[in-house]
């Protein structure tokens, strides 16, 4: 699994590209999500050509291999396919991997999967951590 944070600057506040899930029959309904996905293993492919491959395809953006940094990697058993849920070796069926990356945010993205994410919206970073009152 890899995950992208597409970030940019305005007014002085750091900002990130996420949109909603809004599928009900799929996990992480109503969550924000950052484009990224799974690697195609039949085709041997890395996390590097994984995040790039999928931030194209939902937002439709061109990332620059050298402006893409690996901030977070960590492999773990799981009950669950796509889901980072460690367990005991004896009783994992899954081994996932996930990798997250930084990349600037140099142009504006499409909204590609209508029937899984909402439109793409730049949240403040500190806007995202606050509690709800």
């Amino acid at each position: 699994m890899t995950q992208l944070i597409l970030f940019t600057e305005i007014e002085n506040e750091i900002c990130i590209l996420l949109a909603q899930r809004i599928n009900p029959n799929k996990d992480f309904y109503l969550k924000l999500n950052g484009p990224g996905g799974k690697a195609i293993h039949e085709k041997n492919e890395n996390m590097e050509a994984c995040v790039i491959r999928e931030c194209f395809e939902e937002t439709e953006i061109v990332l620059r291999n050298e402006k893409l940094v690996k901030i977070f990697k960590e492999t773990c058993y799981s009950t669950k396919e796509l889901i980072t849920e460690n367990c005991l070796q004896k009783e994992a069926y899954y081994i996932v991997t996930l990798a997250i990356y930084l990349h600037p945010l140099e142009e504006s993205p499409k909204q590609t999967e209508p029937h899984t994410l909402g439109p793409w919206h730049l949240y403040k970073i500190k806007d995202l951590f606050k509690t709800p009152e």
